[in-house]
C-alpha cells in the first residue's frame, strides 16, 4: 500500500469521524425560524393553556362554578379513582378524572437498573379540549364516571369505558379499545345528544411528555431522541433543543406524530388526519426533551377516533403496520438507508432465526460484507502490488534521482511514465469510496437495532451502548469517562494491520510514515462512546482483512506483473504522443 493509499484512508477515516459526530448531533432536521410558525384555529387561549394544570373549579363557590363551567360544574367535584388493566405486551392505569391514561408500563423489557419499562406515568399530562357556546372545557377538569373495565387480563379485544352523562341519551363517552396482541390501543371521544351544541367540529387534544430514561446513560439517548411526524406522504421531526424552546406548527393532512426515544415511542394518530398541529420541545439541560402537542382532531357524527402505538421501535415491528412508523430509525440518507432496509435488516433478521448470540451474527455479518466486498479489495490490493512494483523499476528511481530538486518535472515524468505502464495511480482509492456507504450504514444500524437493546456477548452486558470495561470518574475531551475494550481492540487491530502494511512497503515516503498510524488512534477516539456491536465488528473484519491480505499475497507474482507492465509499455511507446502529452501537462502547471 502506497502513499497515495494511506492519504486516503487516513481522509477516509477522519470523514468518518466527523460525519458520524455530525450526525450524532444534528442529524435530524432542524425546526423553522419563529416567523414562519402559525397556531392552530381553536383560539389562542385554548393553545396556550392546553397543558395547564387542571384548576377544575378549586377555590370557587357554587354560583362562580356555575358561571365557568355552567351545565359542567357538577362534574368538576368527585374522587379521581385509578384502576389497571393487563394485556399480554402492557400493563395501563387509568384515572377517573379527566377519563385520562395515567401510566403505561412495559413489563416485557426492563431499563438498564431492571426495572420494567415506564413509557407514561403520573408526570405525563394528555387530556382534550373542547369548546360548548362560550365555554373552553379540558377533560382534566371533569370526573367521568367507569362504565366498563376488563374483569381479567384481556388476550383479545376488550374496552375501558367512561362516561359523563347528562341524561341516558346526552353524554361524553371516553373508549380505550386494548388488544391483547399488539402495543397499539384505540382512543374514541364521542358526544352523544351534544354534538349541535359544540362550538367547533373538532375538539383538541394535548398532552405533555417527558422522555423517560430506558437506556443506560442519558448523554447517548439524546442523539436519538426527537418529536417525529407524517404529513401527508412525508416523515420529518422537530429537533430538541437543551437550552430555549422549540415549536413547529403545521396545517394539512398530519397523519401521526411521535415523541421518540432511542428505543421506545409514543405514537399517536388520528382515525381522520389532523387538520392542525403544534409542536413544542421545552428546554431540558441535562436530562432527556420534554415534549408539548396540541392536535386538532376533525369531529365526524360528534367522533373522533385515534390510535395509539406506545412500544418499541423494531424496524420489522414498526414497518408491519403500514403507516410509515418506521421513518422514525434514523438509518441514514437515501442510499445509505437502502442498504440497510435491504440488505443488512434483512440478513440480520434471517440470522436471528437460528443464531442464538448476537455477537456470532454480527460477526457473520462482517464475513458476509467481507465477501461481498472482495472483488473491490482485490483489485485495490493489486493497484498497490502495481505501485509497488512500478517504485522499484529503474527508470523510476532514475527520474527521482534526475528530477529531486525539481518536483513539478518529476510529478509530470512519473505521471507518463505510468500511463505508459497502464495504470492509474487513483484506481485504488475507487474500492475504498465505494466502502464509505458501507461503513455509514453500519453507524446508522448498529445505534438504532432495537433487537441488540440489552443483548450480551463477552464482557459487553449491552451491545447498543458502550462496553466500560474501566471508568474514571471524571470526564476527558473527546475521550470520555471510561474505556471501552471492544474500541480498544479495533484500534489495535487496525494498528496491527496498519504496521503489518507498512512493513511491507520500505520505500514509501519517510515524511510520512507517520500517518497511517493516525488511523487507529481516529477510530478509537470515535467507537469508545459509541455501539459496542460496532466495535465487535470493526475488529471481526479487521482480523478478516488481515487474513485476506495475507492470502491475497500468495496468489500475487511481482516478476509476472513486471512482464505486463513492460509489455504494456511497449504498445504504449509511442514518442509523439508522450511529447504532446508533456506539453499539455507543463502548460497547465504553468497556468
Amino acid at each position: 500500500m502506497q502513499r497515495h493509499t494511506w492519504i486516503g484512508l487516513f481522509l477516509l477515516t477522519l470523514l468518518m469521524f466527523l460525519w458520524t459526530f455530525w450526525m450524532a448531533r444534528t442529524s435530524l432536521p432542524s425546526a423553522p425560524s419563529a416567523d414562519t410558525l402559525t397556531t392552530p384555529t381553536l383560539s389562542e387561549r385554548d393553545t396556550t393553556a392546553a397543558l395547564q394544570p387542571p384548576s377544575a373549579g378549586k377555590g370557587m363557590d357554587s354560583s362562580a362554578r356555575a358561571a365557568r363551567y355552567g351545565a359542567y360544574a357538577p362534574f368538576t367535584q368527585g374522587k379521581d379513582s385509578l384502576f389497571s388493566v393487563e394485556t399480554p405486551y402492557a400493563r395501563w392505569v387509568f384515572g377517573t378524572r379527566g377519563a385520562r391514561l395515567v401510566a403505561y408500563t412495559l413489563p416485557g423489557f426492563r431499563t438498564a437498573e431492571g426495572k420494567p419499562v415506564v413509557l407514561w406515568d403520573s408526570s405525563q399530562v394528555q387530556r382534550f379540549l373542547f369548546a360548548e357556546g362560550r365555554t373552553i372545557l379540558a377533560s382534566d377538569e371533569l370526573y367521568f364516571t367507569l362504565v366498563h373495565a376488563p374483569r381479567t387480563k384481556v388476550t383479545g379485544q376488550d374496552s375501558v369505558v367512561f362516561r359523563l352523562a347528562f341524561s341516558p341519551d346526552t353524554f361524553i363517552q371516553v373508549v380505550y379499545r386494548l388488544s391483547g396482541a399488539d402495543y397499539r390501543a384505540g382512543w374514541e371521544v364521542r358526544f352523544v345528544g351534544l354534538a349541535g351544541r359544540l362550538r367547533n367540529p373538532y375538539l383538541l387534544h394535548s398532552f405533555r411528555y417527558r422522555t423517560p430514561l430506558t437506556e443506560a446513560s442519558a448523554e447517548l439517548m439524546r442523539p436519538h431522541c426527537a418529536f417525529y411526524y407524517k404529513q401527508s406522504e412525508e416523515v420529518a421531526s422537530l429537533t430538541p433543543d437543551d437550552e430555549e424552546m422549540v415549536q413547529q406548527a403545521l396545517q394539512g393532512r398530519i397523519r401521526w406524530v411521535s415523541a421518540k426515544g432511542q428505543f421506545f415511542c409514543t405514537l399517536f394518530q388520528g382515525e381522520e388526519a389532523f387538520s392542525d398541529v403544534v409542536l413544542r420541545s421545552l428546554p431540558y439541560g441535562d436530562g432527556l426533551p420534554v415534549y408539548e402537542a396540541e392536535l386538532q382532531l376533525p369531529l365526524v357524527d360528534g367522533k373522533a377516533q385515534e390510535t395509539w402505538y406506545f412500544g418499541p421501535t423494531r424496524y420489522t415491528l414498526l414497518r408491519q403496520y403500514g403507516e410509515g412508523y418506521e421513518k422514525q430509525l434514523n438509518l441514514g440518507w437515501s442510499f445509505i438507508r437502502y442498504i440497510n432496509t435491504a440488505f443488512i435488516i434483512p440478513v440480520f433478521g434471517l440470522l436471528e432465526k437460528f443464531i442464538p448470540s448476537y455477537g456470532l451474527i454480527i460477526t457473520i455479518l462482517a464475513f458476509l460484507v467481507k465477501v461481498i466486498l472482495s472483488p473491490l479489495t482485490w483489485r485495490s490490493y493489486l493497484v498497490g502490488v502495481r505501485m509497488q512494483v512500478i517504485q522499484e523499476l529503474p527508470e523510476v528511481k532514475a527520474l527521482e534521482e534526475k528530477y529531486k530538486d525539481q518536483p513539478d518535472k518529476l510529478m509530470i515524468e512519473r505521471s507518463l511514465l505510468f500511463q505508459q505502464l497502464g495504470v492509474n495511480p487513483l484506481s485504488g482509492c475507487v474500492p475504498l469510496l465505494l466502502q464509505i456507504p458501507i461503513f455509514f450504514a453500519m453507524t446508522s444500524f448498529f445505534p438504532n437495532a432495537f433487537e441488540l437493546r440489552q443483548q450480551s456477548f463477552l464482557w459487553a452486558s449491552d451491545l447498543s451502548s458502550y462496553d466500560a470495561v474501566l471508568r474514571w470518574g471524571f470526564h476527558i475531551p473527546l475521550l470520555g469517562d471510561h474505556l471501552s475494550l471492544f474500541a480498544l481492540l479495533t484500534a489495535l487491530s487496525t494498528l496491527a494491520y496498519t504496521y503489518f502494511t507498512q512493513q511491507a512497503q520500505p520505500t514509501a515516503n519517510p515524511s510520512l510514515k507517520w500517518l497511517p498510524y493516525l488511523t487507529p488512534a481516529i477510530f478509537f477516539l470515535f467507537l469508545n462512546s459509541y455501539s459496542a456491536a460496532l466495535s465487535w465488528y470493526y475488529f471481526v473484519l479487521n482480523v478478516l482483512t488481515i487474513a485476506q491480505t495475507l492470502v491475497m499475497k500468495r496468489f500475487v507474482d511481482k516478476e509476472a506483473l513486471v512482464r505486463k507492465l513492460r509489455e504494456v509499455q511497449r504498445k504504449k511507446q509511442n514518442k509523439a504522443e508522450i511529447a504532446q502529452k508533456r506539453a499539455r501537462m507543463q502548460r497547465w502547471f504553468r497556468r
